[in-house]
């Protein structure tokens, strides 16, 4: 617990906490006031409650739809259901684990029957991750906001056999992070410098997360971050032995594409466009975003040894990983992908199950063409361009 610690402060130290605040976790403590200033379950306009108590942020923002949009669809369709469902998930007289599993489970239910009433048919993609987030917005002092994929690299950080086995009720997953969860919170509570921190993340705010879960939730995901981007490049020239011809001497990564027109000023603008307008894209096959066992999508999928773009599955179920660049890119995202292909297959790959890269770039370089060669039956590449089509107005 100490080594995990030292490498978050280390890390707020570099940037300063002030940035650390506004830039990077600050809005989670924030969203928690929100929650708590405007919910009301017995709200006669449940869904307009809800989307104001739940504050647009990637906490709820799923990758091709949101888990609060779908929830609010249901609210609005369905209020009284939902407004039972969200009874029996606040309910603290029933074991939390039980509660989360059942209540991921009516919320499916609610939802197939709007899609037999003829809508058309979506994953809600309420699974662990936004029902405990919801959870820890109502009971911020008892209950434990996860992000699960940050959390899966916390766990295996202080146990190597840890896994979550397929299948496993969004509860029985609950309690299993738990276990980890408990002794670092109250390590935590020890350490002076993370107490000023935490004043600093609560400034202003009547929520001043006296139990520590919320700072908790902020030193796994943050670490966990900061501890996949340095195994990332650890691991990169290590993924690059598998191919050949790699030209480093001529390699020009992340530059600015040699003013090649159509292109998207941020890599992350680059990945939120494609995830929100997946099914209108040719990637000259049929894929579909991987949807975690806690019902997450896999768009900044945070990993042992880095965060995958995006993951996704083809037509016979085989993972593809997908790596982005905004502009011009060199053979190092080679490695990277083989990094990524390699984690995929020993930890979420079953017997019969293929993995393989898709490189998404401005464009590749002659170093990134030589670099794939060796590996074009497990990587391919594929040039992207940005256009805006204008037209008049219709009349309605």
């Amino acid at each position: 617990m100490k080594e995990w610690v030292e490498l978050y402060l280390k890390h707020v130290r570099e940037i300063t906490v002030e940035a650390h605040v506004q830039r990077e976790e600050g809005y989670k403590f924030h969203a928690v006031e929100t929650f708590q200033r405007h919910f009301n379950l017995e709200a006669s306009n449940l869904a307009g409650m809800l989307d104001e108590a739940i504050e647009n942020n990637n906490l709820v923002l799923g990758a091709q739809y949101y888990p609060k949009k779908v929830l609010l669809v249901l609210a609005e369709k369905y209020p009284e259901d939902v407004r039972i469902v969200l009874k029996d998930l606040f309910d603290v007289s029933v074991d939390v684990n039980e509660r989360i599993t059942s209540v991921k489970v009516a919320l499916e239910k609610i939802n197939e029957r709007r899609i037999t009433e003829g809508e058309k048919g979506v994953h809600t993609y309420i699974g662990l991750r936004f029902l405990s987030l919801i959870l820890g917005y109502r009971y911020p002092n008892e209950a434990n906001a996860l992000k699960p994929s940050e959390w899966k690299v916390f766990c295996r950080f202080f146990d190597s056999d840890f896994k979550i086995p397929q299948h496993t009720s969004a509860g029985e997953q609950y309690r299993m992070y738990s276990e980890y969860i408990e002794p670092l919170r109250e390590y935590l509570k020890s350490l002076p410098e993370i107490a000023e921190i935490k004043a600093k993340l609560t400034e202003g705010l009547s929520f001043k997360d006296d139990e520590y879960r919320w700072m908790t939730q902020d030193v796994i995901y943050v670490t966990a971050r900061v501890l996949a981007g340095e195994r990332s490049e650890e691991a990169i020239p290590v993924a690059l032995e598998m191919s050949s011809e790699q030209g480093a001497e001529n390699s020009r990564d992340d530059n600015d594409g040699d003013g090649v027109t159509g292109l998207m000023p941020l890599e992350e603008y680059l990945e939120e466009y494609i995830v929100r307008n997946w099914d209108t894209i040719n990637f000259g096959e049929a894929l579909q975003l991987y949807v975690d066992e806690d019902g997450s999508p896999a768009q900044q999928y945070t990993t042992d040894v880095g965060v995958i773009d995006i993951l996704a599955k083809d037509a016979g179920g085989n993972f593809v990983v997908i790596e982005l660049k905004r502009a011009e890119s060199g053979y190092k995202v080679v490695g990277q992908v083989l990094n990524y292909m390699g984690w995929v297959m020993a930890k979420l790959a079953q017997d019969g199950q293929r993995v393989r890269g898709l490189i998404i770039v401005g464009r590749a370089d002659k170093t990134l063409r030589a670099a794939l060669r060796p590996v074009e039956e497990k990587i391919s590449a594929l040039e992207y361009r940005v256009s805006l089509n204008l037209s008049r107005p219709k009349d309605e």
